[in-house]
């Protein structure tokens, strides 16, 4: 436990150093520019300031590594999440002081801290899931390892095994090829003598599977055997070793089921739908998330103006209008407010987040049982109506 501590500790103080370093540069980088055009009557953005306009990335930058606190890989998307906001600004102030100052050096400083931003992502990865020690093996974090010649990482969770995406290294967790532990009938370390093609089938483009290959090099290969997917992922010696012991531990005393998830779980309004209809194992619904986030705006508001007024700053108090506190008037709005907050925080749960959850789960599902759920039994009704068809 003390090890695990230790780990995400490290890896939200990266997070955390990130976000203010990207901050600090464009601070500077204002200054500088602000010298530069000889301003007096102007002050260039403080760090506070830009602090202020950062706030609701970092509370999306927040909910991702709580919803992803698990999943270590994803760490390194919302390390560059915390860091966009300074690097938005610097970008802006690097292209002031090229295009209207004439200093083609700040091309290089933007260029030095995106490189170090990125690190920082990749660092916090490194520091969360290496070296693989026995406590981070019964953890159930996620830990990914690089396969041999495949665009697709190897990735291990909890419950499953996960080959992501073949088709390119920036679409990583998508097509997402996974056996779960419920599913695995065996998993070995092999040697292929000649070079193979394995071939998998995956929904991107309806209700009818599309098969993807990639070739398998001679050497070593972990050859994993589902009651629905068998895959050959060639890896190193060393990576095939040690992911082995991996599966091994997170998947011992689990029952294979050799039943399909679609037929255990209880059935779904989402399930009855037209044969033609299209289930995709790339699918993310992402769309659902930016809905429910502007569902949260009246939230987002009546935050901002308590925070300036805690604060005191007066920075936010101008923006948010309550300069000398809340009079009658405002105190009616943030009453209003509120009430539409409790209102929208219901909708966006109800129609967004919920529909989201399910559908990811569906997901999960669809990626480690390539079929698509059964269509309902012919009851001799007609759906929705309750009524029996008539015979002719």
């Amino acid at each position: 436990m003390i090890e695990l501590f230790l780990r995400r500790t490290a890896g939200l103080v990266l997070v955390a150093f990130a976000a203010g370093l990207s901050l600090v540069a464009a601070e500077q980088l204002g200054v500088w520019e602000n010298t530069l055009a000889g301003r007096t009557s102007v002050q260039p953005l403080g760090v506070e300031d830009i602090m202020a306009g950062a706030i609701a990335f970092w509370i999306i930058t927040v909910c991702g590594l709580c919803w992803h606190r698990r999943r270590m890989p994803m760490w390194r998307v919302w390390t560059r999440w915390a860091a966009f906001p300074g690097v938005y600004i610097a970008l802006l102030k690097t292209f002031a002081l090229v295009a209207d100052r004439d200093r083609p050096i700040a091309l290089l400083i933007m260029a030095g801290l995106l490189v170090v931003c990125w690190a920082l992502g990749e660092l916090v990865v490194l520091v969360t899931t290496r070296p693989v020690t026995p406590a981070l093996t019964v953890s159930g974090w996620e830990i990914p390892f690089l396969t041999r010649g495949l665009k697709a990482r190897l990735c291990i969770r909890a419950d499953r095994l996960v080959l992501d995406s073949l088709v390119s290294r920036r679409k990583r967790s998508r097509d997402v090829v996974a056996v779960p532990w419920t599913a695995m009938r065996s998993i070995d370390l092999v040697e292929v003598e000649q070079e193979m093609t394995c071939q998998v089938i995956i929904y991107a483009d309806g209700d009818v599977g599309r098969p993807r290959t990639f070739d398998v090099k001679p050497g070593p290969a972990l050859h994993v055997v589902g009651t629905a997917r068998e895959l050959l992922i060639p890896v190193t010696e060393e990576v095939g070793r040690t992911a082995l012991a991996v599966v091994q531990a997170r998947s011992a005393g689990v029952e294979v089921v050799e039943r399909r998830v679609w037929s255990t779980r209880r059935r779904r309004k989402r399930d009855f739908r037209p044969a033609n209809w299209e289930y995709r194992t790339d699918s993310r619904p992402y769309i659902l998330l930016l809905v429910g986030a502007f569902l949260l705006m009246p939230l987002y508001i009546l935050t901002m103006m308590t925070l300036s007024i805690v604060t005191g700053s007066p920075e936010l108090q101008k923006d948010w209008g309550t300069v000398g506190g809340l009079d009658k008037e405002s105190q009616v709005i943030v009453a209003g407010l509120g009430l539409v907050a409790v209102a929208f925080i219901y909708l966006a749960y109800r129609f967004c987040y919920k529909a989201f959850l399910e559908s990811m789960e569906g997901q999960d599902s669809l990626e480690a049982f390539p079929e698509p759920p059964p269509l309902p039994p012919k009851t001799g009704t007609v759906p929705g109506s309750g009524k029996k068809r008539k015979k002719r």
